[in-house]
């Protein structure tokens, strides 16, 4: 990694050093007012629990998750992709069999409302713009101690770099099983074995090393990982994946919010990725990191940030399985690219309630500079984001999320293959119990 970079990135987190902080609950409101999809740094211990032990019929719930979603892609010399899609989820979870058993099972569905044959690509439907209906999940939960358990079959996970990334009409899901603790706090642990992954937009389940490039190959993912979250908010995880005979990824992190005044926190977060061909590198010969680090300052409704990375020379970071953990990710592009330097400055405000529900926004500008020659050459470019998020709060709207989206990334027109665009979204969800 170059020097200067990594100067940049340490210098970026000596402001904040010794100050304790008391407000990790309006930190934690602010982070899911500012939700970003294509983004997950959090190592989450695997929920196999539940603290209420309710009987198997008297906890048993029936959801029904409508989805609406909107998206068009107006380039500059490529081709235009558009499409509107109607779906969502229906969301199957049984209470305890004798204490010790769950059944969990989603229904998933994207149907094309529009979607021009020519415009493909918006990544709303299977190719070719074809509707699709799956069974994503379908899984049993195992308590074997207090808070502790495991899941098997169909699922979900929230991991850096394994996860739903759920940033369409339907998620990342996975076939294997998991081990975990239930852990708001203190220390949370998660493991296990994948063997196959649907993506975002498909309804069949591939080995994870094809997943990843390895045509015809039938690999499977193992993983294990730990966090803990102390009671001055000071967070530390880290996770170890491997898809055998393919490549590794170890993935670690360090964030504490400090209070500088009442009401006012600083945010310093770092984190670190190092990928790796391994065993018969079905994918080839690689061998890479990446640094970054966020700033955040929050005072009532607002929030700053400023966020850097830098990516090795010799190859991007690969994230074949979702969840693109650089805090620099946003709405199109991740900043991970071979030999990429990227800067972000943020900015979000809570509108507090309009109308019939309450208004957030939030703001990035993220520049990514490339090498101009050699292997990693590729076009630098800067993506502009803006997202409003209305979450409705009355009568039959309550549950209602209005979300719209629009990015727009400048690419150096000097480069051959670059292409400008813009990124424009609408995404309705709602929710409501059938049991």
């Amino acid at each position: 990694m170059a020097t200067k970079s990594l100067w940049l990135v340490a210098c970026m987190l000596t402001p904040a050093v010794t100050i304790p902080v008391t407000a990790l609950a309006q930190q934690q409101v602010s982070d899911e007012r500012d939700h970003e999809p294509n983004q997950q740094s959090d190592v989450n211990p695997i929920e196999t629990p539940d603290t209420d032990r309710a009987a198997f019929w008297e906890d048993t719930s029936l959801i029904l998750k409508p989805r609406t979603y909107y998206l068009d892609r107006d380039r500059d010399t490529k081709a235009d992709s558009v499409g509107w899609a109607l779906g969502g989820a229906l969301e199957y979870k049984s209470g305890w069999l004798g204490d010790w058993l769950r059944v969990n099972a989603t229904l998933y569905t994207s149907q094309k409302l529009y979607g021009p044959d020519d415009k493909d690509g918006t990544g709303l439907f299977k190719p070719g713009q074809e509707s699709f209906t799956v069974l994503g999940e379908a899984n049993l939960t195992v308590r074997f101690a207090e808070n502790h358990g495991m899941r098997i079959g169909r699922q979900r996970f929230e991991l850096p770099y394994l996860g739903s990334h759920d940033i369409r009409m339907v998620p990342n899901t996975f076939e294997g099983i998991a081990i975990g603790n239930t852990s708001k706090s203190g220390f949370g642990y998660m493991a296990g074995y994948v063997d196959k992954i649907k993506g975002k937009s498909d309804d069949d389940f591939i080995s994870m090393s094809e997943a990843a490039g390895a045509e015809g190959s039938d690999e499977g993912t193992g993983f294990a990982g730990a966090r803990y979250i102390a009671a001055g908010g000071t967070t530390v995880g880290a996770i170890y994946q491997r898809t055998f005979e393919t490549f590794d990824t170890f993935f670690a992190k360090v964030e504490h919010p400090f209070e500088i005044v009442k009401g006012s926190t600083i945010s310093a977060n770092l984190q670190y990725t190092a990928q790796q061909s391994s065993g018969d590198e079905l994918i080839g010969e690689f061998d890479t990191q990446m640094l970054a680090a966020k700033v955040e300052l929050k005072h009532g409704p607002f929030s700053w940030r400023f966020g850097a990375s830098t990516t090795d020379d010799d190859h991007g970071i690969i994230k074949p399985f979702g969840n693109p953990a650089n805090y620099l990710s946003v709405i199109v592009d991740d900043f991970d690219r071979a030999g990429e330097d990227a800067y972000m400055l943020g900015f979000s405000l809570d509108l507090g309630r309009v109308g019939p529900g309450d208004m957030s926004l939030f703001t990035n500008i993220v520049h990514g500079d490339t090498p101009e020659t050699g292997p990693a050459a590729s076009a630098d470019e800067t993506e502009y984001d803006l997202t409003l998020d209305w979450r409705l709060k009355e009568s039959w709207s309550d549950r209602i999320w209005l979300r719209m989206r629009a990015a727009y990334v400048d690419q150096d027109n000097d480069f051959a293959g670059a292409d400008d665009f813009l990124d424009f979204r609408i995404i309705v969800n709602y929710d409501f119990n059938l049991l």
